[in-house]
């Protein structure tokens, strides 16, 4: 039996260190080589990623230390939904209504696309929750 993968790991690099804050550098190309969540994580497409990790140990962290930065794997899936399935789902109902009210293919996608804008300005509002949220850990 196959053991379940219970979060999505990068390694890293720390690039700076400020009060209780770890700056990490994640290199995609090697963290996403043998990674069994890759096809559903985001940074797989990006080379390097800087990202902002909490934690009370920040002292214990120099520059240039190579570490490990966990995700819960349910985390990978929240993140996939709001910013890939939610959008998409948008996207294709205001397209099949304007299409079945108005008939006007050009007005259609002008307003299906439009109608991203309200979606990813909450999304924009809502950060601090969602940072919380998906939050990385340091692998100890």
């Amino acid at each position: 039996m196959e053991k379940k993968l219970e979060n999505i790991e990068h390694p890293g690099v720390v690039e700076g260190v400020s009060g209780r804050n770890v700056l990490v550098r994640i290199k995609s190309r090697t963290a996403c080589g043998d990674c069994k969540s890759r096809s559903y994580c985001g940074l797989q497409d990006v080379k390097d990623k800087i990202i902002e990790i909490e934690t009370s140990k920040a002292a214990n962290y120099k520059i240039g230390q190579k570490i490990t930065v966990t995700l819960k794997q349910s985390l990978g899936y929240k993140a996939i939904l709001l910013g890939y399935i939610v959008p998409l789902v948008i996207l294709l109902l205001a397209l099949i209504v304007m299409l079945a009210l108005t008939g006007d293919e050009p007005l259609s996608a002008l307003v299906a696309v439009l109608l991203m804008v309200p979606y990813y300005v909450m999304v924009y509002l809502k950060r601090d929750k969602l940072r919380r949220t998906f939050n990385f850990h340091i692998k100890e």
